[in-house]
Parts: structure tokens; C-alpha cells; sequence
């Protein structure tokens, strides 16, 4: 399989890096001095050996892929994205393992066309440590499935087993928007908090006015979902952020990274699209308003 991965952050590493020990990997980067350190020592993951890949900052790199994985924060997608929409061979499918419900029109906006589109919300966790180099923060499972109205026969099943080839747990998933969803939730409870804390994701559960605003967050973007349709795959929002705030126990969200380093953070994607699709249905998310506020504000402190 020829497979295109955008972004060589953590993500992409870690995925790019597992599915290239048995498939061309074509790796689209951001800038040249990326891309050459990339074609120069490969992907690498901890200690483990690199992982050749070609790599580099001109869309042609994609030429002949059969799948194209999206593994840029979502903010960035439009961004990213645009060196594809006029250059892009054929129409591959799309991989999204990118955060937030918006994901599909944000993919076909900047591509400016209607694509097959997967999406693969997963909980592995891994750090940047710099292009191409990641550092894992503990083991998840990735789920995929086609978005509703976005399918393209059976490639998808082959991505899948080339994940888990190359030692990710992974599996499909019918209908996918429910593992959208559950992301979402745990998403929403954790990142901003702990970003606007400067604490590690376990902190929410030490700090009493942190564990009950997360309960609240998360409450609130059950609502939503059951206003939308969506099963979500758990009984108890509250206890499902506060596991996976323990198994994640002593990561650092990527909103706290982002804040920390000045950068923009993908709040408007986390809870920037909850709050609109409440404003939608018409469900109130008081809490969520005012942590969308708060991030924003100090975004820009």
C-alpha cells in the first residue's frame, strides 16, 4: 500500500512510523528542513529503529497514493490541506485522526471538493520531541470507520490491518460518529482545563474544583450528542472522562503544550464546534461557553 501521511508531528510520526515498516510511506511536511531531516533518519518512535519514509514539503511527494492519513491539529487543516486541492492525482480516500466533530467539511472545504472520508478518532498518546521524532505517552486503541455519506469500499479494512501489522490496536467501526463523539467528551473535559491549570491530565482528579468542573463539561457534551442523535458507546460521561483521564494520568494535553509555547490551540475545533452545534439544537452548555472563553482569552494574553 501506498500510503500519504500529513504532518509529522507525534501522531503522524507514531502512525506513519507503524505502517512503514511494511508499506511506502510518503510523508507531506510543513517546510523543507523537515522534510530533509525526515528523508534523512526516517520516523522514529522512542528508541526503536527508524523507519524509512520519503518525505517532503511539495505535494508531488503524494503522486500514486492509495490512501491519505490527516494527522495535522485541526485548526490547521485548511493550511495544511491546500498544497493538495489542485495537485492531489485522483481522489484517494482520507484518513481523519484529527479532534472534533467538524472534521469532514473542514477536510472538504480545503480540498474544495466532496471526498471519501474515514474517520479514526484514536487514544494512543504520544510527544513531539521534534519533526519526525515522537515519544510515546502511553498505548490506546484507534477506531475507523467512513463518515455517514463519505464511504469508498474496502480500503479501509486494508488500512486497519496494516495498523495493527505494524502493532497499533486498531479495529473498524459501524456507525464511527459514536467513537467521534466519546472523543469529543473526553476532549472537552480534559484539554482545556488542564491547558488553563498548566497541571497533567491526572491533576483533574486530584483537585476537587477541577474533577467536578470536568464532570460538568463532560455532562454537557452528552446533551449534545443525545440532541444529535448519537449513542454515545458508554452509559456514564463522567466516569469515562475521569478513566481516561487516569490511564493518561501523566500526559500533558496538547492545549497545554500550545498555550505554553504561545501557539493557537485547537479549542475552537474541541469546544469552539460543541458550543455550536448546542447553539444549533438549542441545548444550553453554560460551562463549556465560559472554558471556551477562558482559553481564547488566554490565547491572546
Amino acid at each position: 500500500m501506498i500510503v500519504g501521511v500529513v504532518g509529522a508531528g507525534a501522531i503522524g510520526t507514531l502512525f506513519g512510523a507503524a505502517l512503514a515498516g511494511a508499506h511506502d510511506v510518503r510523508v507531506l511536511t510543513r517546510d523543507k528542513r523537515s522534510a530533509r531531516a525526515i528523508a534523512g533518519r526516517g520516523l522514529i518512535v522512542d528508541d526503536d529503529p527508524p523507519q524509512a519514509v520519503s518525505a517532503s514539503h511539495d505535494p508531488d511527494v503524494f503522486a500514486g497514493v492509495e490512501i491519505i492519513v490527516i494527522a495535522v491539529k485541526t485548526n490547521v487543516t485548511t493550511t495544511a490541506l491546500a498544497p493538495l486541492r489542485d495537485t492531489l492525482e485522483g481522489a484517494p480516500p482520507l484518513v481523519s485522526l484529527q479532534n472534533g466533530i467538524e472534521g469532514v467539511a473542514r477536510i472538504e472545504f480545503a480540498l474544495g471538493r466532496h471526498s471519501a472520508i474515514a474517520l479514526a478518532p484514536t487514544t494512543e498518546g504520544a510527544e513531539a520531541l521534534e519533526p519526525g521524532r515522537a515519544r510515546r505517552m502511553g498505548r490506546g486503541r484507534t477506531r475507523a470507520g467512513w463518515a455517514a455519506g463519505h464511504a469508498n469500499g474496502a480500503v479501509l479494512g486494508a488500512f486497519v490491518h496494516a495498523l495493527e501489522a505494524g502493532g497499533l490496536m486498531a479495529q473498524l467501526a459501524t456507525p464511527i460518529e459514536p467513537y467521534v463523539w466519546a472523543k469529543l467528551v473526553a476532549n472537552a473535559a480534559i484539554n482545556p482545563l488542564t491547558a488553563l491549570a498548566g497541571v497533567r491530565n491526572g491533576e483533574l482528579l486530584a483537585r476537587d474544583g477541577l474533577r467536578a468542573r470536568a464532570a460538568r463539561i463532560a455532562l454537557e457534551v452528552a446533551a449534545v450528542a443525545r440532541a444529535s442523535g448519537i449513542a454515545l458507546p458508554f452509559s456514564d460521561p463522567v466516569a469515562f472522562v475521569e478513566d481516561v483521564a487516569l490511564v493518561t494520568a501523566a500526559n500533558r494535553s496538547s492545549m497545554l503544550v500550545d498555550l505554553e509555547a504561545g501557539r493557537e490551540t485547537e479549542i475552537d475545533a474541541i469546544t469552539g464546534a460543541l458550543v455550536r452545534a448546542a447553539e444549533a439544537l438549542g441545548v444550553a452548555v453554560p460551562e463549556n461557553r465560559a472554558v471556551l472563553d477562558e482559553v481564547r482569552a488566554r490565547e491572546k494574553a
